[in-house]
């Protein structure tokens, strides 16, 4: 994606908004006890939720991305997945995948080194995420209406699978060009 630099900035507003949302329609529905109201107050939760979860989940799991041990069995890519990454095109659009933070993937801004573990720590992050995504199914213990919780959480999980998939291809291409860089040197 050419334009990377409000991806951060939409993230927050957004969180923001359907927190805010979610809070004012709650206390007017307290007040109107409407079901209309109800229902746009749980929807918006369910928003704020996938928006919050995802910020707060990157956030801690930043503190850790020095730690990552980037020769770990879990960061290796198989032949296997690197054929289904080719099957599924990834090189067609991985630029126009949205970016949290550009600089963490600027060949320009940081060491090869420096790139693999920012691809580590992202792919950690998404895939926490992937998993954070089915939390508001328990909603539905409380609000009813399982199928659309299924539905906006497999929704969820589905979008943060992409930044996965982007990172496990862009990875190997990185460590290869790394060896291919200490070879020279």
């Amino acid at each position: 994606m050419k334009n990377h630099t409000n991806f951060k900035k939409v993230m927050h507003t957004l969180s923001f908004v359907f927190t805010l949302s979610t809070i004012i329609l709650f206390v007017a529905n307290n007040f109107i006890n409407s079901g209309i109201l109800l229902t746009l107050a749980v929807t918006s939760m369910t928003f704020a939720y996938h928006f919050d979860i995802r910020l707060i989940i990157g956030h801690i799991i930043i503190l850790f991305k020095e730690k990552i041990n980037t020769d770990s069995r879990y960061f290796k890519v198989s032949e296997t997945e690197k054929n289904i990454y080719k099957k599924l095109n990834i090189k067609s659009w991985k630029s126009r995948v949205p970016t949290y933070n550009p600089d963490e993937f600027d060949i320009k801004k940081n060491s090869i080194e420096q790139l693999i573990i920012n691809c580590c720590n992202s792919e950690i992050v998404h895939t926490v995420n992937i998993f954070a995504s089915y939390i508001p199914i328990l909603f539905s213990i409380r609000f009813g209406s399982l199928p659309v919780f299924i539905i906006t959480s497999v929704s969820a999980s589905i979008y943060d699978l992409q930044f996965v998939l982007l990172q496990r291809y862009n990875r190997p291409r990185l460590i290869k060009y790394a060896h291919k860089k200490e070879k020279n040197l």
